[in-house]
């Protein structure tokens, strides 16, 4: 079964909620990769190793998904980490439902993008 990688455990955002995740789980099961308290900009080295173990099996059938909020720089650790072990990266992108006429960041659903990081070669060695 697929896996769906949080960046980041979401928290209470500056809006007063924290995202609803429901949506994603369709996708895979759900797995964070690093806690809303971890920083990776002030210890950059442990928190790649950390998303290194966490990610050693994704493969082009995962998602990454960023909840918003958190470190910028654990979003680039963990596409970073993804695109390493997969030539493929799919992300989970939230798309606000407008057909309702407002753009209520709290309604929607997570739509999938595929990312092509690399070109496979027939003899399994990649192209970059």
């Amino acid at each position: 079964m697929a896996k769906v990688y949080l960046v980041n455990r979401p928290k209470v955002n500056k809006f007063g909620w924290t995202p609803d995740l429901s949506d994603a789980s369709r996708y895979g099961s759900i797995e964070v990769v690093f806690e809303a308290n971890e920083k990776p900009q002030f210890l950059p080295n442990p928190s790649i190793q950390k998303a290194r173990r966490i990610l050693k099996d994704f493969g082009p059938e995962d998602y990454l998904l960023w909840p918003g909020g958190g470190d910028p720089i654990a979003v680039m650790i963990v596409c970073m980490i993804a695109a390493e072990n997969s030539p493929i990266v799919r992300i989970l992108r939230w798309e606000r439902n407008i057909e309702e006429g407002d753009r209520d960041r709290r309604k929607g659903w997570y739509m999938p993008v595929a990312l092509e990081m690399r070109k496979e070669n027939n003899d399994n060695k990649s192209t970059r």
